[in-house]
């Protein structure tokens, strides 16, 4: 762990940069290369993605309207339930098809809704958007929803017979429970009889709080709460932690920032002495440290998506911990990134020394340990109520500590650079065997341009010092601009759900059997745990829909030795390679078609150029281990055909000029 104490500004705010002036000329190349070093470096060096998938409009869908703002509320082995506009949709997950007798219709009254356009808000903003979702009882259930700026609970009977929800005409205020706004960054999670929320108590969203009846943060504090937008909650043993980002207070003296946080209550906290019973006495925070290590690392600071806790074998040792996805600011470069948290840490994080600042114009320091009153504010105790007044106090004006929390690896799993997106939604499905035994989490994450992207860390089980991210496939989920708001994994279909605004789709897990993976040496080299080469049938299989013995089923997720177990067993696969070693270069003209020309004495690689103007020409030669493929500004289908294998590629422009580049695989 490192402190995050803040470095005096004083000294820097008075140095004087030299000035710089920047012809048109210059800023223009500063953008290309910045492009191309996204595609060249993109801080994952000798990273190529597998395999693309373009977008298919014919796959399982259920469509909604795009201000529907669809939220997953809850999941189980058949169906989801998705909060929307007015409505609560029961959707079976294995054909996406709504179960129409158990959906929940609940709208606004006429009067709510005139209340709130007379306030200055749109007609679909005055409607009742549903976000919370909690099982109170055996068959009884708890909604709530934004009921036009004017949030409201209610509770509804579940009949055993067939599964529908009946209202049972007891209703009250939603107050600290669910937001105002449908597209508020709120969050909540139901456990131990209790809904622990994290939202806004105002109309205006300027009393942002961390709830549980009748416990909530202090009001107005910007030391507690600054300004935050919660990303997600999870309970952990007798705790609730709460993930979100929010406006550096240590920081202000220097300038305006966003930092990471996770926060920690105690279930069992009843509040302080009076006048406090109604404050929390253990609610502390904390930095998450998402970053490229180095003299200066480069951080990712702003948390957007988490998965739920995971346990599973990282390192060799048992662990529970949980994926993020953390972004530059939207002003800044657009990167994104993927680190993953050990739950031990951030507890650990919280056992450290507190941060202080003694007045406005202090900078922010370490508390000695010498003036941290005991018991130890924040700690959990059997009856906060008793704790005396020194601690909660304490806490009340010391609720940071001075430690983040370092990423589980020292380092991201996986980063993207890009002008054209950022990172947007993460699930994973966890623990997946492979054919040795070996486990591995295979993480799913959703772009704001509609891109899932699939990769798994093939180190992961060994060591938590060394990562080694394969990136198994792209997607093209949703049309070019949808944004991917959340993802989760259906393992009884074997399908990932994706959710946007107002659609939601599934897809297969794998790809095994795409036809660029029919050779043995294509399966294996696709390092991916769902996929295996059935050297019976010949063929790349699916993993667990194999029957009968698994001797003749091959995988290579660490991408060693592969041609010489393809060679052993795959002699029409060598043949296969023999034919496309001899083809050397590939000439496409402006339709794509290709016709090939041997020359025996060149090197077997090629790269293919296509401009924007149609004309077409071969640049080469490069190392056999590389291929460069590059597109036109409109984004179209590059085939390129090397021997009998063959390459679909659909990129997004990078730069508008006579050439784009679409995919680069230089290794440096």
């Amino acid at each position: 762990m490192e402190s995050t104490s803040s470095r005096t500004c004083s000294v820097m705010l008075r140095r004087r940069r030299p000035e710089v002036h920047l012809s048109r000329f210059s800023i223009v190349l500063i953008v290309l290369v910045s492009c191309c070093l996204d595609r060249i470096f993109g801080w994952t060096p000798d990273v190529l993605t597998k395999s693309y998938i373009t977008y298919d409009n014919t796959i399982p869908a259920f469509f909604g309207n795009s201000t529907d703002y669809f939220k997953l509320l809850d999941q189980d082995e058949g169906s989801i339930l998705i909060g929307a506009r007015n409505a609560l949709y029961n959707i079976s997950l294995d054909r996406l098809i709504e179960n129409p007798n158990q959906r929940v219709m609940w709208s606004s009254s006429d009067a709510h809704r005139e209340l709130c356009t007379l306030k200055g808000k749109l007609d679909q903003d005055c409607q009742n958007y549903i976000r919370v979702y909690a099982r109170v009882g055996a068959n009884r259930v708890m909604l709530c929803g934004t009921n036009s700026y004017k949030p409201l609970c209610r509770y509804y009977n579940v009949l055993p017979s067939d599964g529908s929800i009946v209202y049972d005409s007891n209703e009250m205020e939603a107050l600290g429970r669910c937001p105002y706004n449908p597209l508020h960054n709120s969050t909540y999670v139901f456990t131990d009889g209790h809904l622990y929320s994290a939202t806004v108590a105002d109309f205006s969203g300027a009393d942002p709080l961390i709830y549980r009846e009748p416990q909530r943060t202090e009001q107005y504090d910007s030391k507690q709460l600054n300004q935050p937008a919660f990303v997600s909650a999870v309970e952990h043993n007798g705790y609730v932690l709460f993930f979100f980002r929010e406006i550096a207070v240590e920081y202000m003296n220097c300038g305006k920032a966003i930092y990471s946080r996770v926060s920690r209550v105690c279930k069992n906290d009843k509040g302080g002495p009076h006048p406090l019973n109604d404050r929390w006495t253990s609610f502390v925070k904390a930095r998450l440290n998402c970053s490229i290590p180095g003299e200066y690392p480069f951080y990712f600071d702003e948390i957007q998506s988490t998965t739920k806790t995971i346990e599973g074998l990282y390192g060799g040792v048992r662990n529970q911990i949980i994926y993020a996805i953390m972004t530059t600011p939207d002003n800044a470069i657009g990167g994104s990134a993927v680190c993953a948290f050990s739950i031990q840490d951030i507890l650990d994080t919280f056992e450290g020394p507190f941060k202080s600042q003694r007045d406005m114009h202090s900078n922010w320091m370490q508390v000695p340990q010498s003036q941290v009153p005991e018991p130890r504010p924040g700690k959990c105790v059997d009856d906060s109520r008793t704790l005396p007044k020194a601690s909660v106090n304490f806490v009340k004006m010391n609720t940071l500590m001075d430690m983040s929390v370092q990423s589980l690896h020292s380092r991201p799993l996986f980063t993207r650079v890009s002008l054209l997106y950022r990172l947007s939604a993460i699930t994973v499905d966890p623990q997946v065997e492979a054919l040795d035994g070996t486990t591995y989490d295979v993480v799913f994450v959703g772009t704001n341009d509609g891109k899932v992207i699939k990769f798994v860390n093939v180190l992961s089980s060994n060591t938590t010092e060394e990562v080694k991210t394969v990136i198994l496939s792209e997607t093209q989920a949703f049309p070019l601009g949808t944004k991917v708001n959340e993802i989760t994994i259906s393992k009884k279909n074997k399908k990932l759900i994706v959710i946007s605004n107002g659609k939601i789709i599934s897809l297969p897990l794998s790809n095994c059997n795409e036809h660029e993976f029919k050779s043995c040496r294509k399966c294996l080299e696709l390092q991916d745990p769902y996929c295996a080469w059935d050297d019976v049938n010949r063929e790349c299989r699916t993993v667990g829909e194999v029957t009968g013995s698994s001797d003749k089923l091959f995988q290579r997720l660490d991408g060693s030795n592969v041609n010489d177990i393809c060679k052993k067993y795959d002699q029409r696969d060598q043949r296969q390679h023999k034919v496309e070693d001899n083809d050397l270069y590939t000439r496409v003209d402006g339709s794509g078609s290709a016709e090939k020309e041997k020359t025996s004495s060149e090197p077997k690689n090629v790269v293919i150029i296509q401009s924007t103007r149609g004309t077409v020409s071969s640049v080469g030669p490069i190392d056999i281990d590389n291929e460069i493929s590059m597109t036109s500004i409109e984004g179209n289908d590059l085939t390129n055909k090397i021997g009998s294998h063959q390459y679909h590629h659909k990129t997004d422009p990078l730069v508008k000029d006579d050439i784009s580049v679409a995919s680069l695989g230089w290794k440096l």
